[in-house]
């Protein structure tokens, strides 16, 4: 009973997978039939086989070369020709049914360029073009546009924090030598106060997003004898190793750089679809002629 069950499904038929089929391609036809050959045009093509528009009924299995050529759009333009081998497999009442005999697989990658490019290419309408490759464009497009909209963010907030790196290195430098050389400068006789130099350095950065994070330090080591915003944050001024000629100031400016484009962000897990937050700090000293 199961060997009789067994031959039964071995001698069922199995359904043939056919390969992609495309109506009225541009493609002609050359055979020769004893006379000047003539262009005929295809019904339909694939990578396997194809129908001819023929008045002429060979016999079935009969094997003849048929030379296939691609239209051009332009007068400029070149069609590209392949000659393949092909078995007349059926009849119809306007041509005949062909089938490629393609031995080798180069034989086949070349058919296969060949009708894609003849077939498709040519397509002005995008839903024909959409419906003969299966969608393929649409996923691919759906699948890299997350990948461009990611790197569009990326690069607009890495430009963002470079922009911000440059600005804080800048306002720092300002306000140190602002700090430094107003005893010296031309009508300005006394030192500047700490508020005068804060001002200077925040209007320098005055373009930064996310302004109350700025944290500005200024000191000034004068033989030992430190002065400045915060005690604490001073006590580690150096001292001139020209003093008291020279005294030593010092302007400490911090930053918190946020992104501009913010995205899903899991600290505890360190995965930042973007640059995270990230705390920039310059330190810049300068020597005072007293």
């Amino acid at each position: 009973m199961a060997m009789n069950i067994l031959r039964r499904f071995l001698r069922k038929p199995r359904p043939i997978k056919r390969a992609e089929r495309y109506t009225n391609p541009r493609i002609l036809a050359y055979y020769w039939d004893g006379g000047m050959p003539a262009g005929r045009r295809l019904k339909n093509i694939s990578v396997t086989g194809a129908y001819l528009h023929t008045p002429e009924r060979w016999y079935l299995g009969t094997i003849i070369t048929v030379t296939l050529r691609r239209l051009c759009e332009r007068k400029d333009e070149k069609g590209a020709t392949l000659s393949v081998l092909c078995r007349v497999v059926r009849w119809g009442p306007d041509g005949v049914g062909l089938r490629f005999l393609l031995p080798r697989r180069e034989n086949r990658l070349a058919m296969e360029q060949f009708v894609l490019e003849a077939a498709i290419i040519p397509y002005r309408n995008f839903a024909e073009a959409a419906k003969a490759k299966s969608g393929q464009a649409l996923v691919e497009y759906a699948l890299i546009l997350p990948l461009l909209f990611l790197l569009m963010v990326n690069a607009v907030n890495f430009g963002a924090f470079f922009f911000a790196w440059i600005t804080v290195a800048n306002a720092a430098r300002a306000g140190a030598q602002y700090a430094a050389l107003g005893t010296v400068s031309a009508g300005w006789p006394h030192s500047p106060s700490s508020d005068s130099v804060h001002g200077l350095i925040s209007d320098d950065m005055f373009s930064l997003p996310n302004r109350p994070s700025i944290t500005i330090v200024v000191c000034r080591n004068n033989n030992g004898l430190i002065t400045g915003d915060s005690p604490a944050a001073c006590a580690a001024t150096p001292a001139d190793p020209e003093a008291p000629a020279y005294a030593l100031t010092s302007v400490d400016v911090s930053y918190t750089y946020t992104p501009v484009v913010s995205l899903f962000d899991f600290p505890g897990l360190g995965i930042h679809a973007t640059m995270p937050p990230y705390t920039i700090h310059r330190r810049v000293l300068m020597r005072a002629l007293q």
